[in-house]
């Protein structure tokens, strides 16, 4: 059976012979670094992945909604008229029946 005592007193020699090892690799870093002292190690890097982008659906239908929502609440507010859901991208211009449009810029004479 192994005596306590002879295996406590190896583990201390062992212990005391890394500590020894420990301080040379600290003052070999810091002679190289430049820096008397301590040496500190460098902080982990903590990767992220990229930010995920919209495709320009997305990106459209975000834009319409906001510009319904800001037309409606204009409209509950009495600031803008309520308008039927248009077809986005097409012109009211050119009519059918060859009327001018109700909203004209006024020339000044």
């Amino acid at each position: 059976m192994v005596d306590l005592k002879d295996a406590v007193s190896l583990l201390r020699a062992k212990r005391k012979e890394l500590i020894d090892q420990l301080d040379a690799v600290d003052k070999a870093l810091s002679v190289l670094s430049g820096v008397a002292g301590t040496v500190t190690m460098a902080p982990e890097v903590t990767r992220l992945d990229p930010p995920r982008t919209l495709s320009d659906e997305h990106k459209h239908a975000l834009k319409e909604g906001s510009r319904k929502a800001r037309h409606s609440k204009a409209a509950a507010a009495g600031l803008a008229r309520e308008i039927t859901d248009p077809s986005p991208g097409l012109a009211s211009g050119s009519r059918a029946s060859g009327q001018s449009p109700r909203l004209v810029k006024r020339t000044k004479p």
